[in-house]
C-alpha cells in the first residue's frame, strides 16, 4: 500500500496491532491523509513522511512546528475529512449514514431532552438524518474545545429548525456565541464543522 510508504516505524508498528485487514488499512490512510493535510499547512518543501503530528493526552493531533495552528481528523467508510485554522479552534466529524441504529434509544441516552425530542418526533429516515446531523456537530463541538466523548455529548445543544443554531455550549467557554456550526451532507455522510474556542487572532 503507497499510503505507509509514508509513514513512521511507530505508526505502521501501531497499524500492525490491527486484527481485522480492513481497520489496518483503514488506519494507515488516517495517518497518511492527515500528512498529507499537515504538509498543505505547513506549505514547506518537506516530504510527506518528514511531518510528525503529536498528540494531546485527550487525543487532539498538532504539529509542533505550528503550535498556533488548530487541526481537526475524522473519517468512515466512506472518507475522510480534515481541517485546521490559525485563528480559531476547530473541529470535525463524518459520520456514515447508512448505519441502521436505535437512534431514538441513543439521542434519550446521549442527548438533551430538547435534542432528543428532535430525533423522535419522525420516523424512518428522517429520523437518522437527524440524529447523525446532531451527534456529527457534537463530535465537532467537543473536538473544537480538545475534549472527546467522555466529557458529554449533551455539553452542547443543537436546534436544526428553522436553521442551525447552538442553543447551548459549556459555561467555561463563555456561551455559544461564541462557535460557529455548519454542517455538510452528502449522499451517505453527514459532516459537521465547528469552530470557536480561543482564537488566535
Amino acid at each position: 500500500m503507497r499510503c505507509a510508504t509514508i509513514l513512521s516505524d511507530q505508526e505502521l508498528h501501531k497499524a500492525d496491532r490491527f486484527l481485522a485487514e480492513d481497520t489496518r488499512a483503514n488506519f494507515v490512510q488516517r495517518r497518511a491523509f492527515r500528512r498529507y493535510c499537515g504538509a498543505l499547512a505547513l506549505q514547506a518543501p518537506l516530504a510527506i513522511s518528514e511531518i510528525a503530528f503529536s498528540e494531546t493526552a485527550k487525543g487532539r493531533p498538532y504539529l509542533s512546528d505550528l503550535p498556533n495552528i488548530s487541526f481537526s481528523f475524522s473519517s468512515c467508510r466512506f472518507g475522510f475529512i480534515g481541517a485546521w485554522s490559525s485563528t480559531h479552534e476547530i473541529g470535525v466529524d463524518i459520520e456514515d449514514m447508512t448505519k441502521d441504529i436505535e437512534a431514538a434509544e441513543l439521542a434519550e441516552r446521549f442527548f438533551t431532552n430538547a435534542e432528543s425530542n428532535a430525533v423522535q418526533g419522525v420516523a424512518g429516515q428522517a429520523r437518522l438524518r437527524i440524529f447523525y446531523q446532531l451527534w456529527s456537530l457534537k463530535e465537532a463541538s467537543l473536538k473544537s474545545i480538545g475534549e472527546g466523548l467522555p466529557f458529554g455529548l449533551d455539553a452542547f445543544e443543537f436546534e436544526l429548525t428553522p436553521s442551525l443554531r447552538i442553543a447551548h455550549a459549556p459555561c467555561d467557554q463563555d456561551g455559544p456565541g461564541q462557535f460557529d456550526a455548519y454542517l455538510i451532507e452528502g449522499t451517505d455522510t453527514c459532516s459537521a464543522l465547528v469552530t470557536g474556542g480561543r482564537s488566535y487572532s
